[in-house]
């Protein structure tokens, strides 16, 4: 569905001198912002007025990470419901050994009237294709 590349730099290293387990969520969410960039949005935009705002996530560790490593974060599946969607994530070491997987539900938000919108349609729809 869609491939992001990082190389792991000082800031995501923790006191144990590996990748910490908050940086997933925020791999996840480099991986997102360029996915939707490449389809013509924002995490703010995805038409009709309507953002997004994470209601959950989770994240499994399957591998630690270090400093300088460069991991490819795929986003692997979509699933689109109403008022949400999730997206499925795989991220992999260059031995191509998954090192952590997981899935951030998304809902869409109007920040303007601070009140949960449809999925928009044309967002949908490119997804769909995509599927």
């Amino acid at each position: 569905m869609f491939s992001y590349k990082y190389k792991i730099v000082q800031e995501d290293i923790n006191y144990g001198g590996h990748v910490g387990n908050e940086r997933a969520l925020l791999f996840f969410q480099f991986s997102r912002m360029a996915f939707f960039e490449s389809l013509g949005f924002t995490e703010l935009d995805l038409g009709d007025g309507v953002g997004v705002i994470q209601k959950n996530g989770y994240v499994e560790y399957n591998k630690e990470l270090f400093l300088n490593d460069e991991i490819e974060i795929k986003i692997v599946k979509a699933e689109i419901e109403r008022t949400n969607f999730t997206l499925h994530y795989e991220i992999y070491n260059t031995a191509g050994e998954k090192v952590i997987n997981g899935y951030t539900m998304l809902v869409c938000f109007d920040y303007t009237a601070k009140k949960i919108k449809r999925v928009p349609q044309g967002f949908k729809s490119k997804i769909e294709a995509l599927a």
